[in-house]
């Protein structure tokens, strides 16, 4: 799966092409895509922070275990 800094890459090329293009509408749809691609890259954040919540709770789990042996 890609990282963060993948989409975050992806989004920045797709702003330089819009930039660069005198197509408004190529422009319009670039930039869109690069939105995309950015909300993407925050979904990845997320989706590490949620494994970070589950690991924390098992080893909650697995320490409280501990204490009862």
């Amino acid at each position: 799966m890609p990282s963060e800094r993948y989409y975050w890459q992806q989004a920045m090329a797709l702003l330089s092409w819009a930039q660069a293009t005198t197509d408004q509408a190529r422009a319009e749809k670039l930039r869109e895509r690069a939105a995309r691609e950015l909300a993407r890259a925050g979904e990845d954040k997320g989706a590490i922070t949620d494994l970070n919540r589950l690991l924390t709770e098992f080893n909650d789990q697995q320490m409280r275990k501990g204490d009862t042996h």
